[in-house]
């Protein structure tokens, strides 16, 4: 029996919603000492997202052993697009079907019930990449910046600089830029490269993904290295943390 209950519904909608976008089904790990993890792949293999919440994170954690339960995303998302930033989200699995419980400040719950899939779910496993370069900053930084970037082509370009990173995206109509560094204080603090500077390039689609849970972090954290993945870190409230992995376009 599996029964958890955490403070945030709006952070699960956004992320399953964000997962959404390229897989039919996720499998949730539940760990009766760890907490509970997601970790998806798109099936074009361009981005990993991690996502996790430690058990003491938790309001209530009724784990007795450990457990993936695969769900449909699609119906999930669905149902999670009704939770508001004033409803906690209770989960519940007997380990033939799964209930998810939005719980009001005023006490009205909400629950909705579907049945697990069937289908194995292949665990992901742990990907460990060398980026030196790191510049921190403000979630909803981020999440205005990729908001506007995404207008203007389907390519963004970051510069890793020794003041700080730029952003770039360009379409016919022009070019849009963000720099970011701490002497402007868009940046809360950086790790400049050790040798030269270096821009890669990466989809913007898999970015904007990210950038819509961002609005909702306290900070993120990207960080890059010559002609690879780029790492977007994002601390998330009530102790949730997203991790996602991009790989670069090939020019």
């Amino acid at each position: 029996m599996i029964r958890v209950r955490f403070a945030d519904a709006r952070i699960w909608r956004y992320v399953l919603r964000g997962i959404a976008e390229y897989l039919d089904v996720v499998g949730i790990k539940f760990h009766p000492e760890e907490g509970v993890r997601i970790k998806a792949m798109d099936p074009s293999h361009v981005m990993l997202i991690d996502f996790y919440i430690p058990r003491h994170a938790f309001d209530e954690f009724e784990v007795e052993n450990e457990a993936l339960l695969t769900i449909n995303l699609e119906t999930a998302a669905k149902v999670l697009r009704r939770a508001t930033k004033n409803d906690r989200l209770v989960i519940i699995s007997d380990g033939a079907r799964i209930s998810f419980g939005l719980v009001s400040r005023g006490g009205v719950e909400r629950y909705f019930t579907m049945p697990l899939m069937a289908t194995k779910y292949e665990e992901i496993p742990e990907l460990s990449l060398d980026l030196r370069v790191a510049a921190k900053m403000l979630g909803p930084t981020f999440a205005t910046a990729i908001s506007i970037l995404s207008e203007a082509g389907e390519t963004l370009k970051i510069s890793a600089t020794n003041e700080g990173v730029k952003l770039t995206s360009t379409s016919e109509l022009g070019e849009i830029e963000f720099e970011f560094s701490t002497t402007t204080g868009t940046l809360i603090d950086y790790t400049p490269p050790e040798e030269q500077e270096f821009t890669n390039s990466y989809s913007l689609e898999y970015i904007e993904v990210i950038g819509k849970i961002a609005k909702l972090g306290e900070t993120l954290t990207l960080k890059l290295g010559p002609d690879m993945p780029c790492e977007l870190d994002l601390e998330l409230s009530s102790g949730a943390i997203l991790k996602a992995y991009i790989a670069p376009r090939a020019e």
